[in-house]
C-alpha cells in the first residue's frame, strides 16, 4: 500500500456475491439480524476508525433507515452532485486516493470504506489493507456485486473466521503485499 492510512471494508455478502439486491434493496440482510454487532465486530470496527466514507447511492440508502447509524463518526460522501448534509457529513468530489491522500495528511488513521462502488474503487487501486466479508446464507439474484467490473488479481490471506448460529459465516482478510 502506498498511503499511510488503514483501510478497512466491512460487508454482507450473499451466497451469489451480492451486497445490495435490486434498486439497492438490504433487506435479504434480516436472515442474520440475530447476530449482534458487537459478536460480529461491526462495533470494534466502529470504534477503532476515524472517518467513515461512501458513495453517494450509499448515502441515499442510508438516509432512507430513518435514523443515522453514524452518529459521532465522520462521514464522507465521495460525489460529483451538491450535498446537503442532514448529519455534519461532508462530500469530496475527487478520487479515492485523493481523499485517503488528503485524510492522512489531516493525521486520521483508519478509514472505514462502505458501498458497492467506493469498495470496488479501493480493491481495484490496490488501497485495501483489511476485508472482512460477512457471507449471509441466502441467494438474491441480482442486485449490486461486490467483485464487479475491471478487478485485477490480489492476493489476500486469511487472518480469522468464525461462524454464526444464523449461518454467517465471517471472513476476515489481509491484503497480501508479498504476492
Amino acid at each position: 500500500m502506498d498511503h499511510a492510512i488503514k483501510v478497512s471494508v466491512f460487508l454482507g455478502i450473499s451466497l451469489d456475491g451480492y451486497i445490495a439486491g435490486a434498486d439497492n434493496d438490504l433487506s435479504w440482510l434480516s436472515a442474520v439480524e440475530t447476530d449482534l454487532p458487537e459478536d460480529t465486530g461491526y462495533n470494534a470496527l466502529m470504534a477503532s476508525i476515524d472517518v467513515l466514507v461512501m458513495g453517494r447511492n450509499t448515502y441515499e440508502t442510508v438516509l432512507t433507515f430513518g435514523f443515522w447509524p453514524y452518529e459521532g463518526k465522520q462521514v464522507v460522501v465521495l460525489t460529483s452532485r451538491p450535498l446537503a448534509p442532514l448529519h455534519g457529513e461532508t462530500s469530496f468530489n475527487g478520487s479515492l486516493r485523493e481523499l485517503l491522500t488528503e485524510l492522512s495528511a489531516r493525521g486520521l488513521k483508519h478509514v472505514y470504506l462502505d458501498g458497492g462502488n467506493v469498495v470496488r474503487q479501493g480493491l481495484q487501486q490496490q488501497l485495501v489493507d483489511e476485508l472482512t466479508l460477512s457471507w449471509v446464507p441466502v441467494t438474491i439474484g441480482k442486485g449490486v456485486r461486490l467483485f464487479d467490473g475491471d478487478m485485477s488479481m490480489n492476493h489476500w490471506k486469511l487472518t480469522s473466521h468464525q461462524a454464526f448460529p444464523s449461518g454467517l459465516l465471517q471472513g476476515r482478510y489481509k491484503f497480501d503485499k508479498a504476492m
